[in-house]
């Protein structure tokens, strides 16, 4: 009696999962063949490479959905060319960025909302200069920060400095820029990138690497690491991040001895997170899916042959961001990748939880 129970039971069990195979297979063949693009930036920037990853893995695992990635002229210009119709708005995949996410698309109703973490675009500041210590050495100085882009991070930087220095002539420009007025002495101190993946991997850019050429680097503003963390949040909240623009706090630490034995002491540095996004326009069903499908190709590690910052896109990072609360992931989130994850129960991460 028992042995027939036990068999009528499995009996019912693989019943049940052949329906239910069979219910997904047949949802998936009666979806509409839909096709989206990934705007992704300048060709061979780190997050234009894993996108091509990433339309490779939807094209070879969705059933119904098909990517290919559009070059830009950067992260910037990702959201400028998808205001042209709301059919782009509707079917493109946004690699962006804070800050400038909320404000770029804003006049348009565009706001493209986090699907899942790319990467975190981290400077730090360097000088060739040894006397140059402290935020408060920068008085008088020529300091060099990223593109004057409206509502871009080098407001970040510059709202950090000014707390504490004073008759600061500030240049602007991109990474090759900033190196050259580095290296030429026409500028004092500045920031350039540190390649670091999450969690707690750090090494010199190619940009540091060059600026060494010229001389020992010197990494001002170590130490005070509670100081330092708070002025950066205050950076963040400072114009033009006032209001409904308001920044959560980009700051982060970064241990000793990491670089080549520098920084000599725990060192703030400003860490823009760059993740993959798409506006509310588009339809909750295809984000859910582009999400499903980084989330597993992150599970198996699937991004890391494709580039260096490729083996930090882990499930436990994809699903990090500067959100602490629930109530600012749903707002911050698209709808549809909040679906696959609570569907999942697949846990949002505060970034800074692991740090702590």
């Amino acid at each position: 009696m028992k042995k027939r129970l036990w068999l009528c039971t499995m009996c019912l069990l693989a019943a049940v999962s052949v329906l239910s195979f069979t219910d997904n297979a047949l949802a998936a063949a009666n979806k509409e063949e839909t096709k989206i693009k990934i705007t992704a930036g300048r060709p061979g920037d780190m997050w234009f490479v894993v996108s091509h990853a990433l339309s490779k893995f939807i094209n070879d695992r969705s059933d119904w959905l098909s990517a290919e990635v559009v070059a830009t002229a950067g992260v910037t210009d990702n959201t400028r060319s998808l205001l042209e119709s709301e059919e782009k708005m509707a079917s493109t995949v946004n690699v962006t960025m804070l800050p400038g996410a909320d404000i770029w698309g804003a006049e348009h109703d565009y706001y493209p909302k986090m699907i899942a973490s790319l990467t975190m675009l981290s400077e730090v500041w360097v000088t060739l200069d040894p006397s140059i210590k402290t935020m408060e050495d920068f008085s008088g100085k020529t300091v060099v920060i990223p593109r004057d882009v409206p509502f871009g991070y080098k407001f970040i930087y510059q709202n950090w400095v000014n707390q504490y220095a004073e008759d600061v002539k500030f240049m602007h420009g991109g990474i090759n820029s900033r190196l050259t007025a580095l290296r030429d002495g026409a500028a004092d101190v500045g920031t350039l990138p540190i390649d670091y993946y999450y969690p707690d991997t750090y090494a010199k850019s190619s940009g540091l690497i060059e600026l060494s050429a010229r001389g020992d680097l010197y990494f001002p503003n170590q130490g005070k690491v509670e100081e330092n963390l708070h002025a950066v949040a205050q950076a963040c909240v400072t114009d033009p991040f006032v209001g409904e623009y308001k920044l959560p706090p980009l700051g982060m630490v970064m241990p000793p001895e990491v670089l080549d034995g520098q920084p000599e002491k725990n060192l703030v540095f400003v860490s823009c997170p760059i993740y993959w996004s798409a506006g509310e326009q588009m339809p909750d069903d295809v984000v859910c899916e582009i999400t499903k499908v980084i989330y597993e190709a992150a599970q198996d590690k699937d991004f890391a042959p494709y580039h260096a910052i490729g083996k930090g896109i882990t499930a436990d990072f994809v699903v990090t961001s500067f959100w602490k609360t629930d109530e600012e992931r749903e707002e911050n989130y698209h709808p549809g990748a909040l679906k696959y994850y609570r569907d999942n129960n697949i846990q949002l991460k505060f970034f800074g939880e692991w740090e702590q």
